[in-house]
């Protein structure tokens, strides 16, 4: 599915439109742990939209890495963020997070695929989560992200491990794979279809 992105739209309608597209090329899908281990943080924007799916399980990388390709294909200038996300009681592991901020017309507008299936869109640039402390945001402008490279080899690493050795010390890939694959299961993908559906719910902050 395409949509015309007219000048004359506000920036939460391009936002809207841009999520449509990503709802229709990403499917979010049960994977096995075998296929967490290869493909979780490791795709580029084109590997993610030939291949069509995610995980159900924190897929928000992802579908920003094809968010911000879309971006790139209209024009639209903006700013990778990364929010690396202390422990907390649930998560005893430091987190990354990963959002857009984009400029229309002047104005400046966040894309956030906050959790599970829901996205919010909001006017001015990403706010760091309140009710999760924060050890550090790192902003990247999308000149500088290609749709045919992965996250890492974007920011000028070799692989996924030597990017968070140099940039983000604190965060564990080890244990947050542990973590999905310990909640892993096609009935947990059951439950959170049955919850949430196939589609995308829209929030305007």
């Amino acid at each position: 599915m395409s949509f015309l992105f007219s000048k004359n739209k506000d920036g939460i309608d391009l936002a809207k439109n841009i999520v449509s597209e990503v709802n229709e090329k990403v499917k979010r899908v049960y994977w096995t742990n075998k296929e967490i281990d290869k493909l979780f943080g490791r795709r580029s924007a084109k590997d993610i939209i030939n291949n069509g799916t995610t995980c159900f399980m924190n897929p928000c990388l992802d579908l920003t890495l094809v968010s911000a390709s879309i971006m790139l294909s209209k024009n639209i200038p903006y700013n990778l963020v990364i929010e690396e996300h202390l422990p907390t009681e649930e998560f005893h592991f430091n987190r990354l997070h990963f959002a857009l901020e984009f400029q229309h017309q002047d104005k400046n507008y966040t894309l956030n695929y906050k959790r599970v299936n829901e996205v919010y869109l909001s006017e001015g640039n990403y706010v760091e989560r309140e009710d999760i402390p924060c050890a550090q945001t790192i902003r990247i402008s999308g000149r500088d992200i290609y749709p045919k490279k992965t996250l890492s080899e974007n920011l000028g690493y070799n692989n996924l491990e030597d990017l968070i050795k140099n940039k983000f010390k604190r965060y564990s890939l080890e244990y947050n794979l542990k973590r999905l694959k310990k909640d892993n299961s096609e009935e947990n993908y059951k439950l959170y279809k049955e919850e949430y559906g196939e589609n995308f719910k829209i929030i305007i902050k």
